[in-house]
């Protein structure tokens, strides 16, 4: 049973977007789309900072969509909703619109060099990601990803940084078709072939002097 927040109104115990907490991949994941639309000069950049601090201090999806809704239709509330029908009837969300489902419209994940980026958890995952972890770490981290994608296309632009993807042993790394310099340093620990059913992230565009590292999971982690 999900219970209602501390400061929800009462009769809003049945919507998800008011009632689920809120973690680190959701606010990294808005900030990201401040950050793309003050780059494409759609806010201030006093505007992203005010609303940086905003996400920060969010608790729910519900509160991303008051930041979010002039600069995306892909918010944050219709997304946890589709997962909580989709859980409900027993079956696994994933949308099919916006950046990320197309090669031409990639969900881009930069991350920023001062803290770098970690996504973990039930984390949207899309099919058409672009990464560029520019000279910090940039993590992807699949455990408890549920989708029912079978490829995963993820392009790398890591001419510095490193990119390191954590994923089941089910599932699969193809990267053959990634472009690397002699210095690139590539750790592969994870399975080539996914088991059946179970997703292939296929890993391509090029890498300077970063690092890509494909990892299963820990002891720590698989007791997790």
């Amino acid at each position: 049973m999900i219970l209602p927040g501390p400061d929800e109104p009462t009769g809003q115990s049945g919507d998800p977007a008011r009632t689920l907490r809120i973690g680190y991949p959701e606010r990294d994941a808005a900030i990201e789309t401040l950050r793309k639309a003050a780059g494409d000069g759609r806010i201030r950049l006093d505007e992203l900072e005010e609303r940086m601090e905003r996400v920060e201090s969010s608790r729910f999806p519900i509160d991303l969509d008051e930041v979010l809704a002039d600069v995306t239709s892909d918010l944050p509330s219709a997304r946890v909703r589709a997962e909580f029908e989709a859980a409900r009837a027993g079956e696994v969300a994933t949308p099919r619109f916006g950046p990320g489902w197309s090669d031409e419209d990639r969900e881009v994940l930069h991350a920023p060099w001062t803290t770098g980026l970690i996504r973990r958890g039930r984390w949207p995952v899309p099919a058409f990601l672009r990464c560029e972890p520019a000279g910090v770490l940039l993590e992807l981290n699949f455990l408890e990803v549920n989708t029912d994608l079978k490829v995963i296309d993820l392009q790398v632009a890591a001419r510095t940084g490193t990119l390191k993807l954590v994923v089941p042993e089910s599932w699969g790394v193809d990267i053959t078709d990634l472009q690397r310099r002699a210095i690139a340093v590539i750790t592969f620990k994870a399975n080539e072939a996914a088991e059946e059913g179970c997703p292939t992230i296929r890993v391509n565009g090029s890498i300077g002097s970063g690092v890509l590292q494909a990892l299963l999971p820990n002891r720590r982690q698989r007791r997790m």
